[in-house]
């Protein structure tokens, strides 16, 4: 049997899954946010070397698995995963920003909605499993992601791009643009790095 990892000063009394892999430096503040974990696959969440998890919701499926690149921040957001997540390396995810891999029946029938209901209610962990099949959300290279954001499944965010805050992003977007709202628009675009600048930093 693994030990069981508790992370030191922790004012929630759980601990660090056997399944969750830390890189050197990584940081996880409490583990609460892991709570809800019931992912089987080893590892189900990778955090990368000096990467950081601040009060971050980890909703996770029995397959799911969720990649944090290095440098990167997640700084209270929700992720809610079914199957796949991938967040690049110098990225920040702002509080209460929502990257989601599942659609869990909002925009569904209300009769889609109540078989939903019915299988939570017959599963004896009352787990709500979507009807409709994950689509893996890819979050690229020195992405910057707004609070209240949404990021919803089958999207790819482009390495470099801002997402302003509150918008709902339901379509990839390409590499080194500021978008907002929604629907969500391109606001602004932005020069890739330089050869003197360093590959994980935007530019002003």
């Amino acid at each position: 049997m693994m030990p069981l990892i508790r992370i030191p000063g922790d004012w929630y009394d759980g601990v660090i899954p056997s399944n969750v892999e830390l890189g050197e430096n990584a940081h996880i503040d409490t583990s609460y946010g892991l709570a809800l974990i019931d992912s089987t696959r080893r590892p189900c969440l990778i955090m990368a070397a000096g990467s950081g998890s601040y009060t971050t919701s980890f909703v996770m499926g029995p397959n799911g698995r969720v990649t944090v690149g290095s440098c990167t921040c997640l700084n209270s957001p929700f992720l809610i995963c079914q199957e796949s997540i991938t967040i690049g390396s110098h990225c920040l995810v702002s509080w209460g920003a929502v990257i989601t891999d599942t659609d869990l029946g909002q925009r569904e029938s209300r009769g889609t909605n109540q078989q939903m209901l019915r299988r939570a209610a017959a599963d004896p962990d009352r787990r709500l499993a979507p009807l409709t099949r994950p689509l893996p959300v890819i979050i690229e290279d020195a992405v910057w992601i707004g609070f209240g954001s949404v990021v919803m499944p089958g999207v790819t965010v482009g390495r470099g791009s801002v997402i302003g805050c509150k918008t709902v992003v339901d379509q990839d977007i390409p590499p080194y643009v500021v978008v907002a709202g929604n629907p969500l628009r391109v606001v602004r675009e932005l020069d890739p790095p330089g050869r003197d600048q360093s590959p994980g930093v935007v530019p002003g």
